[in-house]
């Protein structure tokens, strides 16, 4: 069987899943292909965080992932020597100073995956088909050829597209196909998952902490982390099983996985149910170029971080918000093919910062368990403290700028990205800041950018306003045009009373000019034009 359809997504997990949503957000057709017949049943990521609440937020199901959610204020590891027993101390959650209309949330990918797909599956635009594995695929000069095949029947289906989005993992299929080197260490650690149930809603701070980090001196056991998946009765224990390969022999049978339990918890009788398991390896790669021809890579097969941070998922979902929106003005004419080489330009620089960031957190863990098998009482506060730098990451949510893409400088100095600090800016590259634009607090300045190209102008702005209005249409490009009330410097906006920015449909600023000029709808088409023509 053949059909054809302008994307083809392979990978049903929370990025294929998102690149999926948005594409239904421009009612751009695809077939999605997920090898398996259901999305995870493990929990595998834990935090959602600020961007990509913004994003969740901007869908409508930001408030349904909560339900899923820890309480507010569950962002921190205590230490210790069992979940009931000594803790020697615990870092502290990051303070939420409102850059955001949302804030991170505490949730496990498997209930992502579930909201997601049952968003994804009341839009009439695309397929989602699950239970079909991608073979391979053929590129030609006027698109390529994706074949896939249902693993029930063993049926091959063959889509002719004219963008492949590989959304298919670590282990990608699709970017081994095309080619593409990863850099980096591809293995850190061999790591175990047991993922097991038990009622520990007596444990202190169960409902609220997101995780602990275990040793005990006399303990069978390597440190382990159990991370806290619902705050009452399902964990999930990290620990190392091997340097390059799993050293065990075999896995563990279920009544070791019980001991383990048993021996975090510090609850000798504890009633154990074992639920699942997996090892995977903890890598720091990023992939040469996130683009070859009409192949895309996102998420976990464009890069692959330690899990420390909580920053794979997120980037990868926030890979898609970049990408969609370009993807989405080439097919439709409003662009040309060019605009997607800015896609690897803008996200591979994030990636490897995002990956920098959580080997960091990797390798400060590993100072802690050092204090914490020294015994030395200020060796250990000091590296529990510094641990908060693991988990208070604002600016590396936010913070992030786009330097090289579809943007266009207008010279001011490099932005220096703070983890731990978020400094809004309306310079070209970075997120337009969030400001609200109500007293009920319902409605922000982020609530502006969807679709469409956005003018945003200061108070005095007219001609900017009217130059908006002169352009928009003009080759299918819609710009729409915002007008501030005040100048908001103290927002960190810099565009003045009679200046303005154009930001992009994913809400990154593209340009930025803080004065009026002789003739702005000139220079707006000429910056229309310096982005989006070939």
């Amino acid at each position: 069987m053949q059909s054809k359809v302008p994307v083809v997504i392979v990978g049903g997990g929370p990025v294929g899943l998102s690149m999926a949503i948005l594409l239904q957000r421009f009612g751009i057709d695809f077939v999605l292909l997920e090898r398996s017949t259901s999305t995870t049943d493990h929990p595998k990521a834990r935090g959602t965080y600020t961007r990509t609440m913004e994003i969740f937020r901007q869908w409508g199901i930001d408030q349904r992932m909560k339900r899923h959610a820890l309480p507010d204020g569950s962002d921190f590891f205590a230490f210790c020597e069992s979940m009931t027993g000594h803790e020697w101390g615990r870092t502290t959650p990051e303070p939420n100073l409102g850059h955001s209309p949302c804030w991170k949330i505490i949730q496990s990918q498997d209930t992502v995956e579930m909201e997601l797909l049952d968003h994804a599956r009341r839009s009439e635009v695309g397929r989602l088909l699950f239970g079909h594995e991608f073979l391979q695929y053929d590129e030609g000069p006027g698109g390529i050829a994706v074949t896939g095949r249902q693993v029930d029947s063993g049926e091959a289906i063959t889509w002719h597209a004219q963008y492949l989005i590989a959304a298919d993992g670590a282990t990608s299929t699709v970017r081994r196909q095309a080619d593409i080197e990863m850099r980096g260490p591809a293995t850190l650690a061999v790591m175990a998952n047991e993922y097991w149930q038990a009622d520990l809603s007596h444990v202190r701070d169960a409902a609220l902490c997101a995780g602990w980090r275990v040793y005990a001196k006399d303990s069978p056991y390597p440190i382990t982390t159990v991370l806290n998946t619902n705050g009452k009765d399902k964990w999930l224990s990290l620990l190392p099983v091997g340097r390059e390969v799993d050293e065990r022999i075999g896995e563990r049978t279920d009544d070791e996985v019980v001991r383990l339990a048993r021996t975090v918890a510090g609850v000798p009788e504890l009633d154990v149910k074992v639920i699942n398991r997996s090892v995977w390896r903890m890598s720091r790669q990023v992939a040469a170029t996130f683009r070859k021809g009409r192949v895309l890579l996102v998420g976990d097969s464009a890069h692959r971080f330690p899990p420390n941070g909580g920053y794979g998922m997120n980037s990868g979902i926030q890979d898609a918000h970049n990408l969609a929106w370009k993807l989405a003005f080439v097919l439709t004419g409003r662009a040309g093919a060019r605009l997607l080489d800015s896609y690897d330009r803008e996200r591979r620089p994030v990636a490897e910062s995002n990956a920098d960031f959580s080997l960091h957190n990797a390798t400060r863990f590993i100072q802690c368990d050092e204090a914490l098998r020294s015994g030395n009482r200020e060796r250990i506060d000091f590296w529990i403290r510094d641990s908060d730098n693991h988990i208070h990451s604002i600016g590396q949510s936010l913070g992030f700028c786009y330097e090289d893409g579809a943007v266009i400088p207008d010279g001011t100095g490099r932005h220096i990205l703070r983890p731990r600090w978020y400094e809004p800016t309306d310079r070209p590259g970075a997120r337009f800041p969030h400001i609200w634009l109500d007293l009920a607090r319902r409605h922000t300045t982020l609530d502006w950018f969807d679709r469409e190209f956005v003018l945003v102008a200061g108070p005095k702005a007219d001609g900017w306003m009217e130059a908006a209005r002169a352009v928009s249409g003009r080759h299918g490009r819609v710009v729409q045009a915002r007008q501030l009330e005040d100048s908001h410097e103290k927002d960190g906006l810099l565009l003045g009373l009679r200046g303005a920015v154009l930001v992009r449909p994913d809400g990154h600023v593209a340009f930025r000019m803080p004065w009026t000029p002789a003739d702005p709808a000139a220079e707006l088409s000429a910056v229309l034009s310096t982005l989006l023509d070939d």
